[in-house]
């Protein structure tokens, strides 16, 4: 087996198809699988990851019962995966032509390639527009410090995730800065992939909005003081207070769905980032 799609799946049965029609739909020259870890779902989407494995060698599900987590559902997939290149995307995402192949040729010369996020094709334009449109030129950096991979679109060679570990659960919602960390502090190289794109899927909610700002911004400061730990420069403790401002200036803006949704998505990260601080005793607000 040249390569394993690895999908953490929890209660994603109305995306799930879309998302592997998609990926069966690649064509590669490589021996490759789809390998669907259901956690702990409740909706039918193991039922409908089944199905698609009765149908289709190429697909396989695997349980993954002891606990809910993202991290543990991947970390499920990387041990059940038959091949040594392995690449992870999302249950809710779809992948884009071209998205398998790009992956697989890139792992038999590279150790970690992450690949680019598109937003148009699965969210409103309003909801497209609520957050910053992700860089599809280049790798990220988290505040410029070190390069960082999307943990719904990246790939890794076996031998990786032995040497640094997988993705901790400790640091939920930054669980891909921490990993990136780790990678750049054993001077393992990130490969950036424009051609392995992902669409990516808001989520449209409120209230979901919000509590997915909360813990990613809870987890920015855990990856802070992990930083401060090893002796590293660390981000200044005020980067965000921009985004304070922007919260008080684009109070009016709640009135419409597109203004609500940015704001929201702002005001969760902020509040995570203090919630964050206090938990880890580093102040980076």
């Amino acid at each position: 087996m040249d390569l394993s799609v690895v999908i953490p799946a929890r209660d994603v049965a109305d995306t799930l198809a879309e998302q592997l029609d998609a990926l069966l739909a690649q064509r590669w020259d490589g021996d490759w699988e789809i390998v669907v870890v259901d956690n702990r779902s409740t909706d039918g989407t193991g039922r409908l990851a089944h199905a698609y494995a009765d149908r289709c060698a190429r697909v396989r599900v695997v349980d993954a019962p002891d606990r809910d987590g993202l991290c543990y559902a991947r970390a499920a997939g990387v041990d059940a995966a038959r091949a040594d290149a392995i690449a992870i995307c999302d249950g809710d995402d779809v992948v884009a032509p071209g998205w398998v192949a790009a992956m697989g040729d890139s792992l038999r010369e590279h150790a970690v390639v992450t690949g680019a996020l598109e937003i148009e094709r699965l969210n409103p334009p309003w909801l497209a527009a609520s957050r910053g449109r992700p860089d599809r030129t280049r790798v990220g950096t988290w505040y410029g410090c070190f390069p960082l991979v999307s943990g719904g679109n990246v790939g890794f060679r076996r031998e990786v995730w032995r040497e640094i570990g997988g993705f901790d659960e400790h640091f939920i919602g930054a669980e891909d800065a921490e990993f990136s960390l780790r990678l750049f502090r054993r001077g393992i190289p990130v490969t950036f992939l424009p051609d392995a794109v992902i669409h990516y899927r808001y989520r449209a909610s409120a209230r979901v909005l919000w509590r997915q700002g909360l813990r990613y911004g809870s987890g920015r400061p855990r990856v802070r003081r992990r930083m401060r730990d090893l002796g590293m420069s660390v981000p200044p403790p005020f980067t965000g207070w921009r985004s304070w401002t922007w919260l008080v200036v684009h109070l009016p803006d709640l009135r419409s769905a597109a203004g609500r949704a940015r704001w929201v998505w702002v005001a969760g990260n902020r509040i995570g980032h203090v919630v964050g601080s206090v938990q880890t005793r580093t102040l980076f607000v």
